[in-house]
């Protein structure tokens, strides 16, 4: 936690984590830039709907246009649609790219699961 290439993000109320973001910075050569992205983000079940999360985001996006990032950018399972109706309506992001992954453990199937 010691490089300043990564924050970690979190809320929290009377000692109960209520959410938490973890951001991370890097150059990309295709932007000649730097950008931020989030690589976990999470609220607790019990507060969606409260801001918590609308919250964490602003924040990350303060953090990283203060580092110097031209884009905030963030990967979505395709079966959390909940999640993209959260992106699609903070802060102006758009669902402009396709992401692609390949298992490396010898384990491969075409079906989609969330935590893989």
């Amino acid at each position: 936690m010691d490089d300043s290439r990564f924050y970690c993000l979190l809320v929290e109320e009377n000692g109960e984590v209520l959410g938490v973001l973890n951001l991370r910075f890097e150059k990309q050569l295709h932007h000649a830039a730097a950008v931020a992205e989030i690589m976990e983000f999470s609220v607790s079940p019990a507060c969606r709907g409260r801001g918590v999360g609308g919250a964490i985001f602003r924040e990350a996006c303060r953090l990283a246009r203060e580092a110097g990032c031209v884009q905030i950018e963030v990967a979505c399972n395709q079966l959390r649609e909940r999640t993209h109706r959260f992106y699609l309506g903070h802060g102006g992001m758009h669902n402009f790219h396709y992401k692609f992954s390949k298992p490396l453990t010898g384990e491969d199937s075409p079906v989609n699961r969330l935590g893989r």
